[in-house]
């Protein structure tokens, strides 16, 4: 039985690998990737990241330092986003995601008998029960 539990799971993996979400994200992932613009932001957005992180480390940070970081991340991202191809990348990763999420509650709900809840929602693996996964 283990087997064939074990292949059904790489039948999935494969069919996730090969669903069209997952194109998109990858075609998404290589359009960045080759973006020159885009990669100058992200290794920017990483730098800053990178800077923020470390004026906190080693220490324990106050509640105002936490929310200081948290906003110039935020703002951080909010630049980067305004830049097309990464934010394509970013929707098409989002979208490889939830299927991933709701391919995992799937089996939990399964395995376990209980609904998994994500984002706010739960997916029974009964979608007579559900409000759309979309």
């Amino acid at each position: 039985m283990q087997n064939i539990i074990i292949e059904k799971a790489q039948e999935l993996g494969k069919l996730i690998s090969e669903s069209e979400i997952r194109k998109a994200a990858q075609e998404a992932a290589d359009r960045m990737n080759n973006d020159e613009t885009a990669v100058k932001m992200l290794a920017a957005y990483n730098e800053t990241r990178r800077f923020e992180t470390e004026k906190l480390r080693g220490k324990e940070p106050t509640k105002e330092e936490l929310e200081a970081f948290k906003k110039i991340m935020e703002d951080e991202f909010a630049k980067i986003m305004k830049n097309d191809v990464i934010a394509s990348y970013v929707a098409a990763n989002k979208e490889l995601d939830l299927l991933v999420e709701q391919v995992n509650a799937v089996l939990a709900y399964y395995i376990s008998g209980e609904e998994q809840h994500q984002h706010g929602g739960g997916c029974s693996g009964n979608c007579s029960s559900c409000s759309s996964c979309h």
